[in-house]
């Protein structure tokens, strides 16, 4: 039986959508309030398949804080892993960029060099300078927020931290961003989508927002399981495992990202192991191929000279 919540929450649960590799089911929530607003709202469960609500069931090892206190986590700002998680995003703050600059040659009455030709002619204006204009540059980012089952939590906190620190080195590097959050997972052609913003066109980004959607790990295991259980899907292999989780090349076909976009995938799919945030900032790196945006062998190096300096400071 269907719930009720397209009626209910229109601007958060969309109707399905039938597409050629099988039906999307969309839950959009324009940003951290709006979810927490949905679920305190108490949206119908889709029971006939989560007769188990895992996201409320699923122990402490594998979910994280229990249900309750997750929610209310995503208005709280204090979170004692999210110092050393400040720390670790420290890395790229003295990297060297690439140039972003461009150059126009400007005539004027005085300064710069001397154009001799329109000095000869006698013209007012014969002193040529150049002046850096500034180019806007925009970059589209898409970064899945789930992953899959034995994902363990050194690989959670790795991949938040190496996130950070590329949108920074984008950021620094005079790059506008557009950062799409989502979930994708699916199950025998059923899909489920859930999109929430946790950064507005033209912001700079939010650091504290960040590190709630990817470096918690009962984000995914409590808050996004919720949302799946008000979704309203029709086979029942959701309640095994809440969906498989979408590879980059699926998330592309499905949801029409750009080929050029920068896409952050799963933990394992861009080499996060989680034994070495040191080997799983380089493996990022050669997955994300984003050499002609920053120089990422400076932004490796300097990475690595912050693991070092903050390992110094805890001895």
């Amino acid at each position: 039986m269907a719930t009720n919540n397209v009626e209910r929450f229109p601007y958060n649960i969309f109707p399905p959508e039938k597409k050629d590799e099988g039906t999307i089911y969309t839950a959009r929530f324009s940003s951290l309030v709006d979810l927490y607003n949905y679920l305190k709202s108490e949206p119908d469960i889709n029971k006939a398949i989560f007769y188990e609500e895992r996201s409320i069931t699923r122990d402490f090892e594998f979910a994280g804080k229990p249900y309750d206190e997750a929610v209310e986590d995503l208005l709280k700002d204090y979170d004692p892993e999210y110092q050393e998680f400040l720390e670790l995003q420290k890395g790229i703050d003295s990297a060297h960029l690439r140039n972003t600059h461009a150059y126009k040659t400007v005539k004027t009455v005085a300064g710069g060099h001397l154009n001799i030709p329109d000095y000869c002619a006698g013209a007012p204006l014969c002193y040529e300078t150049e002046e850096k204009i500034k180019i806007p540059k925009f970059i589209r980012c898409h970064a899945t927020l789930s992953y899959f089952y034995d994902t363990s939590k050194n690989q959670i906190f790795n991949r938040t931290v190496i996130i950070t620190n590329v949108l920074k080195a984008l950021e620094k590097a005079g790059y506008n961003l557009e950062l799409n959050t989502f979930a994708l997972s699916e199950k025998y052609g059923e899909y489920s989508y859930i999109v929430v913003n946790i950064k507005k066109y033209g912001k700079f980004l939010d650091i504290g927002s960040l590190y709630k959607v990817f470096g918690r790990r009962e984000f995914l295991r409590r808050i996004l399981f919720r949302v799946r259980e008000t979704q309203d899907f029709t086979k029942g292999a959701w309640s095994n495992s809440y969906g498989s989780s979408c590879d980059k090349a699926t998330c592309q076909r499905i949801l029409s990202l750009g080929k050029n976009d920068i896409f952050f995938s799963t933990p394992i799919e861009m080499g996060i192991l989680g034994d070495s945030l040191e080997e799983d900032f380089k493996n990022a790196l050669k997955f994300l191929k984003i050499e002609n945006l920053v120089n990422t062998q400076t932004l490796s190096e300097e990475f690595n000279k912050s693991l070092v300096r903050i390992k110094g400071n805890n001895n």
